[in-house]
Order: structure tokens, then sequence, then C-alpha cells
């Protein structure tokens, strides 16, 4: 089992009904696998990009999840998604055979791309698309949620969006599990630092993996238990 996989089981053992949020759900990768790992979990996918949409009603996400065909950002409204696209090369990592016989449409962000048109410059962001944005708070308190168990991030750089939209449904988040950069792979990515800056209250680094990050806050105990404020 991946490693970040058995983390998450560890830390959530004993908790019934834990709330989980995919937040970029590409084609439901990790979606699935959480499912199977919490199979009585409250599970919601979030996904923006129209492709990645018709691909998980394709693949039965709808048997495993609820799926919010919306961004994690700053406002609610609607945003411009720069789409990513293009074809990895045939000696490429074998990961990315997923997607070989499909535009790459995993990169896709509400950021430019900076340093990624450097590192991959086979990814082409030559489309844009006008999708749905929520705040994090937004649907926190449109499914009357206490709290979050896990928030599986993957927002392309935009963690600054997700992080500002969220203040209170972080507060009240017990895990992060995001990417991050110590460079612009996209404008104005926060590194991991700065994302530890803005969470709102105590936080935790529990696994560096290098481009992802296992956060814990302390607001609540290893038990899932809300400590009590010190006076």
């Amino acid at each position: 089992m991946n490693k970040i996989y058995a983390m998450l089981v560890d830390v959530l053992k004993g908790t019934k009904e834990p709330v989980i949020l995919d937040i970029g759900a590409h084609f439901g990768q990790d979606s699935f696998t959480l499912r199977q790992l919490f199979r009585d979990a409250r599970l919601w996918s979030f996904e923006p990009d129209p492709r990645n949409i018709y691909r998980l009603h394709q693949q039965g996400i709808k048997n495993i999840s609820t799926l919010v065909e919306a961004a994690i950002g700053d406002q609610d409204g609607t945003a411009v998604m720069n789409l990513s696209n293009g074809t990895p090369p045939a000696d490429s990592n074998p990961r990315n055979a997923l997607t070989a016989k499909t535009p790459w449409s995993q990169s896709s962000s509400l950021k430019k791309p900076k340093e990624h048109l450097k590192d991959v410059p086979w990814v082409k962001f030559d489309k844009t698309s006008n999708v749905t944005v929520m705040k994090l708070d937004t649907f926190f308190a449109r499914e009357k949620l206490d709290r979050i168990d896990v928030i599986w991030a993957d927002v392309q750089g935009a963690e600054d969006q997700m992080i500002a939209g969220g203040q209170h449904a972080l507060a009240n988040t017990r895990y992060l599990y995001t990417e991050y950069d110590d460079r612009e792979v996209y404008e104005g990515q926060l590194s991991l630092k700065e994302i530890m800056k803005r969470l709102p209250g105590k936080w935790i680094v529990l696994e560096d993996f290098g481009y992802d990050a296992l956060i814990r806050n302390a607001a609540f105990d290893l038990a899932g238990n809300r400590v009590a404020a010190k006076t």
C-alpha cells in the first residue's frame, strides 16, 4: 500500500463515517482508492475540468462518491481555468500511460503556468474554460458539516485560493494532504512554509513527501476530539 494511504488508515483508525474531500479528482484515481479504504466514509470528489468530469461520469463516480463539478477557490461563481493539453512522450513516467491516449488533463489550474512550462514542455496550456468555483467555507456550510476528517487536495498551485476561501472549514479539518512546491510552478504558488503560515490555527507536518505533505490540525487530538482552547 502507498505510504500516504497507509498513514491515513492509521490516523483515521476508529473514526466512524469519516468525512473526506478529494479536491481536484481528475479521473477519480484517489477517490476510488479512498472509497476502498474507507467503506463507510462520506466522500465528495471535486473536479472542474469538463473533460475530466465526462470521464468521471463514464467511470461511475456516482457509485462511490458525491461529485461536485466545481473548483475550490476564494470566491463563489465562475473563473477561468487554464486547461492543460499534450501527449506524454513514450519514454516518460509509466504512470503517464493513464492519459497517453487522451489530452493531458491533470495539470489544469485556476493559476497560469510558470515553471511548469519549462519543467514539462510537452504539456501545453493553449485553451481555457469558464468553470464553476466555490469557496470551501460555502461547501462546509451548505452540507451542514461540523468537521472534515481529511482533505486530499490537488489544486495545481491554487492552494492560496483554497485556504483563503476555507478558513472556517479548515479550522474544523483534522488532516490536510496537499501538493506544494517551493518554486512557482504556477504563478503565485505557495511553498509549504507559506501554506503553514496561512492555515488557521496551529498545524503540524506529519510527513513531507517532497512535493506533497500530510499536515495535522493541532486543534484536534489523535482520537479526533477537539482540544479545549487554553485560556
